[in-house]
């Protein structure tokens, strides 16, 4: 008896193994396929805070090349942007100097999008300036972190698609709010905060709006007794129940478990993505998961005082998430523009777009599809202090 449960049990693990590694390769084939063809276009968006011009560019699906596509100008400095997942819709944050007021006053720019051009539908004023707002996957609300006053909004879009600056909801949380997303089933919402150094969560009501504190309302981040913690930017998993943030404090990556019903979010693990030997200070920003799920990218900004002419250590970590567990393993450092702020991946998964921040270029990666390397292909001059770069296919 004891022969035969060994076998059955053996038998059991083995399919649910080859169960769970078909379904990564199923999903890895069939995202490595897409770029013969499988989408009609490929765009990437970028957003300067230096200028006002918002540039749409057509990339290449073999060689990842960019060509400027379209260009308008928003009414004030480029931020922040988030577009519907049907791609239809685009919506920008632009922080616009008025009459009275000491400083440029934030606005939600509402644009549709087709064909990689943008027709301005309408632009709102908003109380809060915010270094992310987020579309919900109904396209009804736009959610927004607020960084200075510590808090979360939530903003109307009507039945035209025009983000109204109507309040729907806001809630108090921390200091340092930086980054706001909803997950793939878009019942909950996620707001990692750096120096607090916690990641609040909450339910979404999709109809309404309102968010609700889970219980506990967040989660503490990596233990501060080392150098990588503060969770900044949160990107899920495709398919498996992962969430992992960008660290900024020292930069670092985390892995973290949600639970499928509860939403609730537990720490998983923490790596360095620093390269070996790295001496002085530097800070995560960004996050991007490759579309099969595969690869998991981080930026890290040299934040070292450095003499003139001295090199800077500006990077990308890569990082290989196994199919089953989500657990990480480090692939790489790769260097990059100065401050890299921004990046985006292609729909494909074949390409990577880093804005550096402090030198206003953008670089082109090609992703080696096997070990997950990354080989710069292009350089690009951009708008003044680009912030935010987005890839989208139709």
């Amino acid at each position: 008896m004891v022969k035969i449960f060994k076998v059955t049990r053996q038998k059991t693990t083995l399919k649910n193994n080859m169960k769970t590694w078909f379904k990564y390769f199923l999903c890895t084939a069939i995202f490595c396929s897409i770029p013969v063809g499988g989408f009609a276009e490929q765009y990437l968006f970028l957003a300067a805070t230096g200028d006002r011009d918002l540039v749409t560019y057509t990339v290449d699906p073999k060689t990842g090349a960019l060509k400027e596509h379209a260009r308008v100008e928003l009414p004030g400095n480029g931020g922040p942007m988030t577009q519907t997942r049907d791609g239809k819709y685009l919506y920008v944050e632009s922080h616009i100097k008025l009459d009275g007021e000491k400083r440029p006053v934030p606005h939600i720019v509402s644009f549709q999008h087709k064909a990689g051009k943008l027709t301005h539908l309408k632009t709102a004023r908003v109380a809060l300036r915010s270094p992310t707002i987020h579309v919900d996957a109904t396209g009804k609300n736009l959610l927004a972190a607020h960084y200075g006053p510590g808090k979360v909004s939530v903003w109307k879009i009507d039945k035209n698609h025009i983000c109204t600056g109507e309040l729907i909801d806001d809630h108090s949380t921390a200091d340092k709010a930086h980054f706001i997303v909803t997950d793939p089933s878009n019942r909950f919402a996620y707001v990692p905060h750096t120096s607090p150094n916690a990641v609040y969560q909450f339910a979404l009501n999709t109809d309404t709006g309102k968010l609700t504190p889970l219980d506990p309302p967040f989660v503490k981040g990596p233990d501060e007794d080392h150098s990588y913690h503060q969770p900044r930017h949160l990107a899920f998993h495709p398919t498996l129940s992962m969430a992992y943030t960008a660290n900024e404090r020292g930069g670092g990556i985390s892995g973290w478990k949600v639970g499928p019903k509860t939403g609730v979010l537990s720490l998983h693990e923490t790596l360095s993505t620093l390269p070996p030997g790295w001496e002085g200070a530097s800070a995560g920003a960004d996050i991007h998961i490759t579309p099969n799920g595969r690869f998991v990218y981080m930026s890290n900004r040299d934040t070292r005082k450095l003499e003139d002419g001295a090199e800077r250590g500006d990077t990308l970590a890569g990082f290989e998430i196994h199919p089953e567990t989500g657990a990480l393993k480090l692939i790489g450092h790769f260097p990059t523009e100065p401050f890299p702020r921004s990046f985006c991946i292609d729909r494909t998964g074949n390409f990577v777009y880093a804005a550096g921040q402090r030198g206003s270029r953008l670089a082109a990666y090609r992703i080696d599809q096997q070990s997950g390397a990354l080989k710069k292909v292009a350089t690009y001059e951009t708008g003044k202090t680009p912030i935010w770069v987005m890839c989208w296919s139709e």
